[in-house]
Formats: structure tokens, C-alpha cells, sequence
């Protein structure tokens, strides 16, 4: 026997006594109405003579689908209608929202790279005062401690960077300064020679393009006095002329060609040698002040070649 709820089984005993007592008031009351000539033995199972009438087939009907529910699976009588045939629906369960967990509070810090100038000079600050601390306080031996361990890295790094210096150079020789102009002694005299070669080709090559030498000095200085002989020297050696140009009438003998000024020419300070070409009228100032004879070449060589740089 299939169980059912309670409720359920008082209902079904409530519809079954109703239909009951419908069922004998209408046979005694004359509810079913007999055709003539029918018979009470119609109740048979044979019915071939029977013919009854519509009400007595509905309520047969009624009464074996009360029969088939009594004996349905529990399935259906667990689905069956609920009260008063109402089914009431199920209350939807809400989902639980799910919980965020606080996160725990974190603080970024952007970084910010230093340049290769900042780290330095920062580093320069930290062993600076390293050292000055050391020094302050000599007898704390961690402090001097720290001061020496930070001269010991400072002097690795050098020997470090010398060291890549050195193979860098042979790796790219063109970077070598001592390529073309050596330092070896042995080697020193030679190039020396050379140089001054180069420089003695600028002076010739100026006075062949008809380029000479304008010594403006004052009579009376001393500076001018002893650099006369010296210019004169250098004019007749290297082939070039001199005209000295006295500012305050006074000649040095020294020089073999003298002319007094006569405001055709003015200069800041002397005594000065200036570079001219009476060709052109064309005139460069070559040196002021005392100036050797090989600081001389050296400065033919530059107005030669426009200042161009020799290293």
C-alpha cells in the first residue's frame, strides 16, 4: 500500500463517503430512471440486454478513477495536488552572496632609476661623509673600518676601469692618442721631428702665397725689447718678412725693417704679431705678448689650416 500524507487521505475519505451517500440518495430518491422493460438483473457482467442509462455510466467511471488514484505509486501520490487540489510552489532558495574577504591594505612605492650622474653623485655624498665621519670620530675603529673598506672598493673600481680602458684601446686603436703621438722616449724625439716639420711647411707655404709678418710693439717696453730679436730670427730662418711698427715712435734696432704706425694699425696690448697680405689687405692677428719660436709654428700652422684640430 503506498503511503500518502495525511492530509491527502482524510480527502480522499471525505470525497469517497460524499459520493457514497450521493450515490444511495439517488437510488432511493429516483435519480436513475429505468427504461421500461429493463430488469434489476442488468447488474450482470453480461451486457449484451443491458442499456443503462448515462448518470450510472459516469458514476462507475468516477468511482474506478477514485480506485486507480488509491492504488497509484507513491511518485504520483507524493506529486499528487496538495490542499484543495492546489499544488502551493516551493519557496525559491536565494543563493548566498558570496563573501568578499578584506584584502589587506598594501602601500606601492614607485621606484624611481637614477641617471649615472645621480647614482655618482649620490654615492660621492655617502663617501664623503663616511670619511669625514672616520675622521671626526678616529677613534671608533667600525667607523674607520667603513672609510677603508669604501677607499678599497673606490680604488677596485679604478684598476677595473683601467684594466677595460687598456683592452678597449686594443680592440679600437683608432681611439689610441698615443698612436700617432707616442710618449716613449725612444719614440719622442721622431715624432717631435716630424711635428715641427708640418709646421715649418705652413710657414713657407704662407709666405709663397705672399703672406708676411707685422711686429707692432712700443720702443720703451721691456717685453717688446726681448722678443724683437727673436721675431727677427724667426723671419729670416723660416723665409718669411718682418715689418716692425713702432706705437710710440721708438725703434728697436733689433728689427731690420721698422715704420712708425701712424694709426694704420690698432691693437689691444703689445708687443703683437699679426699675419698680412698686402695682396689682399687681408690681416690676422697671430699672438700677443711674449711668444716662442716653436709656439710661433704652432701658430702658423693653425691660421694655415683654419684652426683645425691637430688631436
Amino acid at each position: 500500500m503506498p503511503s500518502f500524507p495525511s492530509f491527502t487521505l482524510i480527502t480522499l475519505q471525505n470525497q469517497i463517503n460524499t459520493l457514497n451517500n450521493s450515490l444511495n440518495g439517488a437510488l432511493m430518491g429516483g435519480v436513475f430512471r429505468w427504461r421500461k422493460g429493463v430488469n434489476l438483473p442488468f447488474l450482470s457482467t453480461k451486457t449484451s440486454t443491458v442499456n443503462a442509462n448515462k448518470p450510472a455510466q459516469f458514476v462507475g467511471a468516477l468511482v474506478a478513477l477514485l480506485l486507480l488514484i488509491l492504488s497509484a505509486p507513491t511518485a504520483i501520490a507524493s506529486s499528487a495536488p496538495g490542499w484543495r487540489w492546489y499544488n502551493e510552489p516551493a519557496p525559491i532558495k536565494k543563493q548566498p552572496k558570496p563573501q568578499v574577504k578584506p584584502t589587506s591594505s598594501v602601500t606601492v612605492t614607485r621606484t624611481q632609476t637614477l641617471s649615472p650622474t645621480e647614482q655618482m653623485q649620490s654615492f660621492k655624498r655617502y663617501f664623503d661623509d663616511t670619511l669625514n665621519d672616520a675622521v671626526i670620530n678616529p677613534k671608533d675603529e667600525k667607523k674607520v673600518e667603513k672609510s677603508m673598506l669604501l677607499n678599497q672598493y673606490v680604488s677596485n673600481q679604478s684598476s677595473l676601469y683601467g684594466m677595460t680602458f687598456k683592452k678597449v684601446l686594443l680592440d679600437n686603436p683608432a681611439l689610441s692618442y698615443t698612436k700617432d703621438r707616442p710618449t716613449e722616449q725612444a719614440a719622442r724625439s721622431s715624432y717631435l721631428a716630424l711635428e715641427r716639420s708640418k709646421k715649418v711647411r705652413a710657414v713657407r707655404r704662407l709666405a709663397d702665397n705672399g703672406w708676411g709678418l707685422f711686429f707692432v710693439y712700443n720702443g720703451l717696453g721691456e717685453i717688446d725689447k726681448a722678443l724683437a730679436p727673436s721675431v727677427q730670427q724667426f723671419a729670416s730662418e723660416h723665409g718669411i718678412d718682418v715689418l716692425g711698427v713702432t706705437l710710440d715712435g721708438q725703434t728697436l734696432p733689433s728689427i731690420n725693417q721698422n715704420r712708425e704706425n701712424q694709426q694704420h694699425i690698432t691693437v689691444p696690448f703689445s708687443p703683437a704679431l699679426v699675419l698680412v697680405n698686402p695682396g689682399t689687405g687681408e690681416m690676422k692677428p697671430l699672438a700677443y705678448g711674449f711668444i716662442s719660436q716653436e709656439d710661433l709654428l704652432g701658430r702658423f700652422l693653425n691660421v694655415a689650416t683654419d684652426f683645425a684640430p691637430d688631436f
